[in-house]
């Protein structure tokens, strides 16, 4: 695949639960300090684990 701009998930509503992912964008601290140096694949890998995060945060209420 070749590079494009993937831009970041960030909704400007940070704030990190107990297991260290963003409440807002559902990144973990880990994903947010990396993604600006992050190639295209690992930016989809890491925008489609937020959707699982959130789905399953959905779930529980």
């Amino acid at each position: 695949m070749s590079e494009q701009f993937i831009p970041s998930p960030c909704i400007r509503k940070c704030g990190l639960d107990e297991r260290e992912v963003c409440r807002g964008c559902f990144r973990t601290i880990d994903e947010i300090m990396t993604w600006e140096k992050m190639k295209t694949d690992d930016r989809l890998a890491t925008v489609e684990r937020c959707r699982e995060r959130r789905a399953k945060r959905a779930a529980r209420r």
